[in-house]
């Protein structure tokens, strides 16, 4: 990268770095030494090697009173780029030195107007949604600026599952009945409209469990349903390389940087379970979201479990594009409970 190379008279080490694309860089470009932030003997370079990426990573940001992070803590709750948090106060004590973002370390910040605008496209989109147009939403800032794409694809073959709770008096619900409901006692979910049935599918039996609900001592129906065809899909666990898409330009870092924050959003809603107090005016937008990645021609979509750490989710548009193939039987025999 083509960086300012004027001396910042600290030497930092790829352990000040959590993020694996500073670290790699550090071991690339350094020369022996002793780090000045921990300590350690290694390789090390000055921090001037990369002093425009931390200027520009400051520019994202304003001061926001309203804002319940200072810099530091958002940048390390969003991108991970230090080791440890005290090691990222020391750089960006060192950075903010010779150059004024307009706030200090200990002031709450939220990103600046150029991309909070962008991202809110969402936001904005949900509430036309909610309470204006409902069915002809604009999506040419989506058209635009593509954060909608499909990204993966699931091979023919691929084994994916979904629970049913089992009713009492059966052992297991037959094949058959693992699938959607038809058309006709198709509600309203997060992701399709009423009358028209997805396929909630998991990558592993245990996110079913979550997704499911399933309590102690449940029996639950573990549907194993096999893809029978190639199936692209929009993923909208969309992660980039933060540090080496900088070399893209500014404009470019910050095109990727509304996609991920806004994709992240959708997730989120994607993601949220379902309580007995939701209404079905909920569910428009992500209901809309799917449609939307329908039109773009994708079979389906995938995110991340809000219930399962590691769980993965899939919804498949189109139920025949998936097969019961087997049903396997599960007791549920703990239940960790969290409240907060």
């Amino acid at each position: 990268m083509d960086f300012f190379q004027g001396r910042c008279d600290m030497l930092i080490c790829k352990e000040c770095f959590k993020d694996e694309e500073l670290r790699k860089e550090v071991q690339n470009e350094g020369v022996e030494g002793v780090c000045d932030v921990c300590g350690k003997n290694g390789l090390v370079v000055d921090l001037s090697h990369f002093i425009d990426f931390f200027k520009d990573v400051l520019r994202l940001y304003k001061k926001c009173d309203e804002s319940q992070s200072t810099v530091l803590q958002t940048i390390q709750n969003t991108w991970g780029l230090f080791g440890k948090v005290e090691y990222g106060e020391i750089i960006l004590k060192e950075v903010m030195n010779g150059f004024d973002p307009g706030y200090s370390l200990s002031d709450k910040v939220a990103y600046e107007d150029f991309l909070q605008n962008r991202i809110d496209i969402w936001e904005r989109t949900k509430q036309q949604l909610k309470e204006q147009y409902r069915f002809f939403v604009n999506h040419d800032e989506f058209d635009r600026n593509n954060y909608i794409e499909i990204a993966v694809t699931i091979t023919k073959g691929t084994n994916l599952y979904r629970a049913r709770v089992t009713e009492s008096g059966m052992s297991k619900f037959p094949s058959n009945k693992m699938g959607c409901p038809p058309k006709d006692k198709t509600k309203a979910g997060r992701a399709n409209p009423v009358g028209i049935p997805y396929l909630y599918l998991c990558r592993d039996i245990n996110t079913t469990l979550y997704e499911v609900r399933a309590g102690f001592l449940d029996k639950v129906s573990v549907g194993r349903f096999k893809i029978q065809r190639d199936l692209n899909l929009v993923d909208f666990d969309f992660d980039f390389p933060f540090y080496t898409s900088y070399d893209e330009g500014f404009d470019r870092w910050c095109d990727l940087i509304v996609k991920f924050e806004v994709l992240k959003e959708i997730r989120k809603d994607l993601s949220k379970p379902l309580t007995r107090y939701d209404t079905e005016i909920e569910y428009v937008p992500t209901q809309w979201i799917c449609e939307y990645c329908k039109i773009i021609g994708a079979d389906g979509i995938s995110f991340a479990s809000s219930l399962d750490n590691n769980g993965l989710n899939y919804v498949i548009f189109n139920p025949s594009d998936a097969k019961c193939t087997k049903v396997l039987c599960r007791t549920v025999e703990e239940v960790c409970i969290k409240a907060r």
